[in-house]
């Protein structure tokens, strides 16, 4: 009988040795769990930006030189037409409009080769200001054209442009990424110990409670 007393002392003894350690560990394993989870929300969130600005900087790329071949386009087509009709009627100023024409075409490829945006702000400028020249050269001849369709086009490029720079010139976010999954590195190392010896001591409890139990 006494024999039976000291050894369900001494299981249980053991049992609080093992939920010691269980204590402590869960106690541990507990907080690195939110922060594990934190880290890689905030790593997930990173990155995800991180994609969408690189994406955003695509787009805006290829938009920037569409909206400058749209609107080189579109002048043309409406230029075209009004010259035909000019022709037709043989208006006297159409060598006016011819000489507009040939004016806007130059700044239109060096706006398609600026990389400068206040160049190109000066350009479009520029070509603003021969639109309305041929606006009122047509009038003349006695046709109501509006160069309003191009000009939308031109502010579009302008402003794809601007927010294209914004974006290239954000700090980068490679860095905060980085310092993120190190983070995450280092504390998986320890979260993944701090998980394998509370399965341990979990096993030993359960083995020394069914050892006591029948005794």
């Amino acid at each position: 009988m006494i024999e039976i007393i000291e050894s369900n002392r001494l299981i249980e003894q053991v049992i609080e040795k093992h939920n010691g350690f269980l204590k402590t560990f869960n106690s541990e394993f507990s907080e690195l769990d939110s922060k594990l989870a934190a880290s890689k929300q905030q790593s997930q969130e990173i990155k995800k930006e991180i994609g969408a600005t690189e994406a955003r900087i695509t787009v805006l790329n290829e938009k920037y030189y569409l909206y400058f071949h749209q609107a080189k386009k579109l002048r043309e087509e409406l230029f075209g037409k009004v010259i035909e009709k000019m022709r037709s009627a043989k208006a006297p100023n159409i060598q006016d409009i011819m000489r507009i024409s040939g004016k806007i075409d130059e700044f239109e490829k060096r706006l398609q080769n600026s990389k400068n945006i206040e160049d190109e702000e000066k350009l479009i400028v520029e070509i603003k200001k021969l639109l309305y020249d041929f606006e009122s050269e047509a009038r003349k001849a006695g046709l109501i054209v509006t160069g309003k369709g191009v000009v939308d086009i031109l502010n579009g490029a302008n402003s794809s442009h601007k927010e294209l720079i914004s974006l290239q010139n954000k700090p980068k976010q490679d860095t905060g990424a980085r310092d993120a999954d190190k983070q995450i590195n280092e504390i998986e190392g320890r979260h993944n110990w701090l998980k394998r010896r509370i399965e341990s001591h979990n096993n030993a409890v359960a083995y020394w409670e069914k050892q006591k139990g029948g005794i």
